[in-house]
C-alpha cells in the first residue's frame, strides 16, 4: 500500500505524462525513428518543440514549418520562438529509443537513468516525474527530484523554503532570503546603480572642462542637489588637481546639506592639503550651522598633527558652542611627538614648521647619529582666539590653570538667599 502524506504531483504534470505516452503511442504505431537530423524550437512561453525545419530558405522569417518525429507539420510564428538550436546526437538518440520506453515503474527508471549518463537532465526529470504518477512514494525517483521526507510529507527544498517565508532572492543568485531583505538588497542596488550614474557624469563634466563644453559642465555641478551624487563628488574633490574645480564640489556638498555631505566637508576643513578649498568647507559648514560637526571637531582637538589642532580650534570659534570650553581650554598648549633624523655627527638639525596659527617654535639642532625621539609642547593661537571670542573677551593667554579656575567659577550655582521666605 502507498503511505499517505506524500505530495500528490500538479494536475499539468498528469496532463503531460499522458500526452506523451500518446506520442510515444503514435510513434510506436507508425513505426517511425523521426528524421535524420532535428532541431529544438523553444518558444518563449518555455515549451518547445522537436523536427526538422521544412521552410530552411524563408526570409525574411515569418514562421517556421516543423516536420515532427510523427511526420506531421507544425507551424510556428516566428514570434513565438526564442531560439533555434540544433540537437545534440544524445537528444538525437533519445528521441529513437522513447518510443520503446514502456510505460511502467522500471521503464521510466531505465529511461531516466539513461538520460543521466547522457547528460539530459530536462528529458530525465519527465521520466522521474512521470514514474512518480505511477509510485508516488518512489523513494529513489523522489530523492533524485530533490525531494525529502519530513513529517510523513514529500517535500522540496523549495516548499519548506516558501513555507518557512523565504523566497529565491533575485539580487544575490542561488540564495534563499526574506523578502525584507530583498526589498533592502534591491534598494541598495538601485542606490549603486543612481551613484555611478552620477560618478559618469562628473567624469564627463570634468572632461569637458577646457573645451567649448566647459560652462555646460560647470552649470552640470552647480545643478547638484542630489545626496546619491556625495561619494562621485568625494572622490573627484580627493583626486582632481584644479583648484576651481575642487571649489565647485565644496559647493555642491554644501549645497546637498545632509549630515554625510556635510561630514565630508568636515574632514576637508581639518585635512585637505589646500588652505584655500579647507576655508571654502568651513564656509559651507558654518553658514549652514551644522552643528552635528561640533563633536568631530572637539576630536580633532586631540589630534596628533598641531596644525589640525588649530583648524578644530578656528572652527569651534566660528560655532560658539559652549559646550566646547573645557576641551578647547585642555587644547591651549599641546604635547607633540616628533622623529628627529640626524644627519653627520655633530651636525643635524631638525626644523618644526610653524603652520599658520601654530604656535610651535622654529627649529631645533641635535648631535650624533641616527634618529631621536622628541616631545614639544605648542600653545595653539587659534584655540586661544576661539576662547576669547566665546567668552566675550576674556583671556588668561595660555595660561592653563587660571582657564580652568574661570571655568570652574562660571559653573558654581548662585548664592542660595538664607532670607527665603518659609526659612
Amino acid at each position: 500500500m502507498r503511505r499517505h502524506g506524500h505530495e500528490r504531483l500538479p494536475s499539468q504534470l498528469c496532463m503531460k505524462r499522458n500526452l506523451v505516452n500518446a506520442m510515444l503511442f503514435a510513434l510506436a504505431a507508425a513505426g517511425s525513428i523521426g528524421p535524420a537530423r532535428a532541431d529544438i524550437f523553444a518558444l518563449k512561453n518555455q515549451g518547445e518543440v522537436r523536427g526538422e525545419l521544412v521552410n530552411k530558405n524563408e526570409s525574411p522569417r515569418k514562421s517556421y514549418v516543423v516536420k515532427t518525429a510523427s511526420g506531421g507539420h507544425v507551424m510556428l510564428d516566428a514570434a513565438e520562438v526564442a531560439e533555434v538550436r540544433p540537437q545534440s546526437a544524445a537528444e538525437m538518440k533519445y528521441d529513437r529509443y522513447r518510443g520503446d520506453c514502456p510505460d511502467t515503474v522500471d521503464g521510466h527508471w531505465k529511461m531516466a537513468e539513461w538520460c543521466k549518463t547522457n547528460r539530459l537532465s530536462t528529458q530525465r526529470e519527465d521520466h522521474l516525474r512521470m514514474l512518480l504518477e505511477i509510485d508516488p512514494d518512489h523513494e529513489a525517483a523522489r530523492h533524485a527530484l530533490g525531494y525529502s521526507q519530513i513529517n510523513g510529507r514529500w517535500v522540496t527544498q523549495t516548499q519548506v523554503m516558501a513555507e518557512s517565508g523565504y523566497i529565491r532572492s533575485k539580487h544575490a543568485p542561488g540564495k534563499w532570503i526574506l523578502p525584507q531583505e530583498e526589498e533592502l538588497l534591491a534598494t541598495k542596488e538601485k542606490v549603486n546603480r543612481a551613484q555611478l550614474e552620477w560618478n559618469t557624469k562628473l567624469k564627463r563634466w570634468s572632461s569637458w572642462i577646457g573645451t567649448d563644453k566647459a560652462s555646460q559642465a560647470i552649470a552640470g555641478i552647480k545643478a547638484i542637489d542630489d545626496p546619491l551624487a556625495i561619494r562621485g563628488l568625494t572622490r573627484f574633490l580627493e583626486d582632481d588637481q584644479r583648484q576651481d574645480m575642487r571649489l565647485h564640489y565644496v559647493q555642491a556638498l554644501g549645497r546637498i546639506n545632509v549630515p554625510a555631505a556635510m561630514d565630508v566637508l568636515v574632514g576637508v576643513s581639518l585635512f585637505d592639503r589646500d588652505e584655500e578649498i579647507r576655508l571654502a568647507a568651513l564656509d559651507e559648514i558654518v553658514s549652514r550651522d551644522y552643528r552635528a560637526g561640533v563633536g568631530r571637531y572637539v576630536q580633532a582637538l586631540k589630534y596628533k598633527d598641531n596644525g589640525v589642532v588649530n583648524r578644530a580650534g578656528a572652527a569651534l570659534g566660528k560655532f560658539k558652542d559652549e559646550s566646547s570650553i573645557g576641551p578647547l581650554i585642555d587644547a591651549l598648549v599641546t604635547n607633540h611627538t616628533y622623529v628627529i633624523k640626524k644627519g653627520d655627527p655633530g651636525q643635524t638639525s631638525a626644523t618644526f614648521g610653524n603652520s599658520p596659527g601654530s604656535g610651535g617654535p622654529g627649529g631645533f639642532s641635535f648631535g650624533g647619529s641616527g634618529t631621536e625621539t622628541k616631545k614639544i609642547d605648542h600653545e595653539n593661537r587659534d584655540v586661544l582666539q576661539a576662547l576669547v571670542d566665546m567668552t566675550g573677551g576674556t583671556s588668561f593667554n595660555y595660561d592653563v590653570k587660571a582657564w580652568k579656575y574661570w571655568f570652574v567659577a562660571q559653573k558654581k550655582p548662585a548664592t542660595l538667599d538664607a532670607r527665603r521666605d518659609g526659612s
